[in-house]
């Protein structure tokens, strides 16, 4: 019987964000069970687990149900320790995450949009702007390259200089999630040819990530994923400090909507609240196919609501 700990990627190839995961992965020899998504909407397997969210990737674990990379590259810490990921300075990885996901993502899909355009057809472009709540105009995307290069070189070559002479690593002389993070985004420009040639030491980064590979996968089909958190049951929670009060003010038990900050719409989640804490979010839901499922969040880029403010 396959074991309910065994990770369970739901994804698709060409996703940064998933290839991050998989790196990770790979890094830390996980072995782990491959769920192809659709790249667009309609998800209707990915959304029997998560209860809207659609957002890519999503970590399984039998009857949890883990998004976002920070929350989940955590939860491979917490299965894998070794090698570790974390650092004895986690703040300044948190930094790094923090000024990738919200500054350098952003030129670099930017620029990678903006040079593919013309590959995209419109249903991928539709299902985009539809995430944004903003319209994507071919001629704008084309637009925006020149000025994207720029702002996306002056950035790569701030990490060159961090990079050249340095120990081998943003983290020091393993790699930490800043690594990851970094590299799933310079991956995805270097998708679009954005040219390393200039960075050597930012290449040679490169490769040694590339290198982790992504692990020993085996393929699985969304029916089996969703079969098997039915018949699973979502870890039990950590309790919460007695005298913990969110400065939400909502208190577990609460239906709550749970809504990301970033390319947000249409993935809102509603479920009852499980977790709730400086780091981490989790609803409670009951759904058709895979019966009851916890669906966990981290605390930072994700917007908590009463059911009824939604």
């Amino acid at each position: 019987m396959r074991s309910m700990s065994t990770p369970i990627l739901h994804h698709y190839p060409e996703s940064p964000y998933a290839e991050k995961i998989r790196t990770l992965l790979g890094y830390k020899g996980l072995p782990w069970r491959s769920v192809i998504v659709p790249r667009i909407a309609p998800k209707p397997d990915m959304v029997a687990l998560t209860g809207g969210y659609r957002k890519v990737p999503v970590l399984q674990l039998g009857a949890d149900v883990y998004c976002d990379t920070r929350l989940i590259a955590l939860e491979l810490e917490r299965l894998a320790p070794t090698p570790a990921a974390s650092t004895v300075s986690p703040g300044w990885n948190d930094v790094v995450e923090h000024w990738v996901d919200l500054n350098l993502f952003g030129k670099a899909v930017a620029y990678t949009f903006g040079v593919a355009v013309d590959h995209f057809d419109d249903a991928f472009l539709a299902d985009r702007a539809a995430l944004r709540g903003a319209p994507l105009d071919r001629a704008a995307l084309k637009a925006s390259v020149p000025l994207a290069a720029q702002e996306l070189a002056t950035q790569v070559a701030w990490i060159e200089r961090g990079l050249a002479g340095g120990p081998g690593f943003v983290n020091g002389v393993r790699p930490g999630s800043g690594d990851f993070t970094l590299y799933s985004t310079l991956w995805f420009a270097r998708n679009g040819r954005f040219d390393f040639s200039r960075f050597p030491a930012t290449a040679a980064w490169m490769e040694r990530l590339r290198a982790f590979g992504h692990g020993e996968h085996q393929p699985m089909s969304a029916d089996e994923a969703i079969a098997l958190a039915a018949a699973a049951t979502p870890a039990a929670l950590p309790l919460p400090a007695s005298d913990q009060r969110d400065p939400s003010g909502i208190e577990l038990g609460t239906q709550v909507s749970i809504t990301p900050e970033l390319l947000g719409h249409g993935t809102t989640v509603t479920g009852s609240l499980v977790q709730l804490d400086a780091q981490r979010l989790a609803v409670s839901l009951d759904t058709e196919r895979a019966g009851s499922v916890h669906v966990h969040f981290p605390r930072l880029g994700y917007r908590i609501k009463k059911a009824a403010q939604a």
